[in-house]
């Protein structure tokens, strides 16, 4: 006699098959309905304008990149002027300590 852990494991594989082959089954069937389209015959041609349009509509799908920050040339000065006076002082306290200059967080 099978014990019951057994059964539902064979059941979950069956299942998983059977989901397996109806995907299949589907994706099968969206081929075919897709080449009786194509065998039927040529597609409505949309005029130009209306073709057009459609685009204008449609919102593009574009990600949202993040836009870079730039500096007026008054703020680049300052921040010029703030970064020299910091390594000033950073090289005027290792020159006072007398050791090699580590950073420190």
């Amino acid at each position: 006699m099978i014990k019951l852990k057994g059964l539902k494991k064979k059941l979950l594989r069956l299942e998983a098959s059977l989901q397996k082959d109806a995907r299949k089954l589907a994706k099968l069937k969206r081929k075919v309905e897709t080449a009786l389209r194509v065998e039927s015959g040529p597609a409505k041609v949309r005029p130009l304008a209306q073709v057009n349009d459609a685009f204008k509509s449609a919102k593009p799908a574009t990600l949202s990149v993040k836009k870079k920050r730039e500096l007026t040339p008054a703020g680049r000065a300052k921040l010029s002027a703030l970064m020299k006076a910091r390594w000033a002082a950073k090289r005027a306290g290792t020159a006072l300590a007398g050791e090699p200059h580590r950073a420190v967080a």
